[in-house]
């Protein structure tokens, strides 16, 4: 495809040193915090250390887009400043007056006096996106916390699906794998048990179930679309089956295309939404058993909601910003419409769940500016809470009887207490981070650790009780797949094809950086010991 050879020799280029240079990042970084009566907060060590680094200032250097130009600049705005940190000691006189307290306010006034000046030096000349103010909203914390856990689990799309890949970010929709010993360890030329070349292009994520593997791709700039299987131990292509013909979207970025909806299977169908082409049903041999078309898409960048099973119904929630956003529910079986409506204009590329909240099923949505719980059998809205800013696309996870929404441009991450109706924005948020969340890739939750990586390659790891900020770790280069984790690793993907493993825990721990020399836009699936892994070109399959 067009720039691939570039993409190519990038990556064999900057994979040079990048271990040696994470390393000794992470030594650094540990020094830092460890020095000292009072240490930095993590953001702030990664603050100082990125103003020292000359691969940081490589990575501003190359920065173009205005909403990654601003959210640079909102580091500045650390919880951990010398001023905050005055406050909280009696005053600036009072600092002062202790050699101790004072070395610590100096500390954090050089850092970001030098973070400060790297930018201005970078980036002073760069187009800025104004910056929307999160919303404001009443955090009752451990008020809420404290009326006791409630039960929160994912509802299988079919019995027996969690023993496979079935849809979006897996079994349980979290992007986690019950998988003791998945790789760690891979190249282009190591551990690769086959790669397929992928006809025609797309985005969207493999999903598996038992031998066979499927994927939508798009031909003709998406004159033509279509499903793909393939064979799981060999990944031979069995068959590429297309979807009924309709006119394509237009505007359409990179980053979304004309295949990017993951599908998703109940072990007797596949459920595919091609955008304009509607949701389209396929049976597991590649026949058409139904298709539900929807009025067209006019909206910014594409589409890339992917669709779910509950009980009998097949539920599709895309935001549009071009005409009203669809709410949308067909029977599985037949296709007919059996719920539906129209929503605000939004943008957003979100993708819904079905969970069990306190034995009531609910679907959980991450819209624009507002977190939704609604009724699957009807669609009905049962509660909402302020949270993420406009353009929502990770998809929400849950646990400790929370649910978290991670969105919006640099946006906040909400820890919402699901168990209200009607508005419970100041009544069930137990935590609140105002600033750092990620745009595109979708969090995991591992343990009582939440874990994000935000576009532009800052790994945060969050105490998922508190909100707590647990850790600040930089990775190279930028990152639109979503994060997934088996057996206490960590598998980080950026857009060159580099996967990060990082082992699971209070205190980062690189394992090892894997490249594929390809770009990578999809997410992984995790299953049977190895990790499925789709690039630009092919379809990995990685591991013994």
């Amino acid at each position: 495809m067009k720039g691939s050879f570039l993409v190519r020799n990038r990556n064999r280029l900057s994979s040079l040193g990048l271990m040696f240079v994470l390393l000794v990042g992470g030594a650094a970084c540990r020094q830092s915090r460890s020095g000292g009566p009072y240490p930095l907060s993590p953001e702030m060590v990664l603050l100082a250390r990125d103003a020292r680094s000359d691969d940081y200032a490589r990575i501003l250097g190359a920065m173009t887009n205005p909403w990654d130009v601003t959210a640079e600049y909102e580091r500045l705005n650390v919880t951990d400043s010398a001023e905050a940190f005055a406050r909280q000691h009696g005053g600036v006189d009072a600092v002062m007056a202790d050699p101790e307290l004072r070395a610590a306010y100096e500390e954090r006034q050089a850092t970001v006096t030098a973070f400060r000046a790297l930018l201005d030096r970078e980036l002073g000349d760069r187009d800025k996106k104004t910056s929307v103010a999160p919303p404001a909203i009443t955090e009752h914390g451990q008020e809420v916390a404290d009326k006791g856990a409630i039960s929160i689990t994912p509802v299988p799309v079919a019995p027996g699906a969690e023993r496979w890949w079935p849809q979006w970010r897996g079994p349980s929709g979290q992007g986690t794998s019950t998988e003791t010993d998945p790789p760690t360890a891979w190249s282009t030329q190591q551990n690769i048990a086959w790669k397929t070349v992928m006809p025609g292009s797309g985005n969207s994520s493999p999903i598996i179930w038992e031998d066979r593997i499927y994927l939508t791709t798009a031909f003709d700039k998406g004159a033509r679309r279509s499903l793909v299987c393939l064979r799981r131990d060999d990944g031979e292509t069995l068959f590429v089956k297309d979807a009924p013909p309709a006119p394509p979207e237009q505007r359409i970025k990179q980053k979304t295309g004309y295949a990017a909806a993951t599908p998703v299977t109940d072990g007797e169908r596949v459920v595919t939404f091609f955008g304009n082409a509607g949701l389209v049903c396929f049976d597991l041999d590649g026949k058409v058993l139904w298709h539900h078309p929807v009025p067209p898409f006019e909206g910014t960048h594409g589409l890339a909601a992917s669709p779910l099973l509950w009980n009998d119904l097949a539920i599709l929630m895309q935001e549009h910003n071009g005409k009203r956003s669809v709410a949308l529910a067909v029977d599985k079986h037949t296709g007919e419409r059996r719920w539906g409506y129209d929503r605000p204009k939004s943008l957003g590329w979100c993708t819904a769940r079905a969970v069990r909240i306190a034995g009531q099923d609910q679907l959980i949505y991450g819209a624009s500016n507002i977190v939704l719980g609604l009724d699957p059998a009807t669609g009905d809205e049962l509660w909402r809470c302020a949270g993420p800013t406009h353009e929502v696309v990770p998809t929400l996870v849950c646990g400790h009887g929370m649910i978290y929404s991670t969105s919006g441009r640099s946006g906040p991450t909400v820890a919402i207490r699901p168990d209200g109706t009607g508005d419970i924005t100041d009544t069930n948020v137990v935590w609140r981070s105002s600033r750092g969340g990620p745009h595109v890739p979708s969090p995991v939750l591992w343990d009582d650790l939440l874990y994000l990586v935000n576009d532009t390659g800052i790994l945060t790891c969050l105490d998922a009780v508190t909100g707590k900020t647990v850790y600040q770790q930089r990775l190279r280069g930028r990152f639109t797949a979503s994060l997934a984790a088996a057996a206490g690793r960590l598998y980080c993907t950026n857009e060159r094809g580099d996967t990060y493993v990082v082992r699971c825990g209070r205190e980062h721990e690189l394992i090892a950086v894997n490249p594929l020399e390809e770009s990578v836009l999809a997410s992984p699936a995790i299953l049977d010991g190895r990790l499925y892994i789709r690039g630009e070109m092919h379809l990995f399959a990685i591991g013994a």
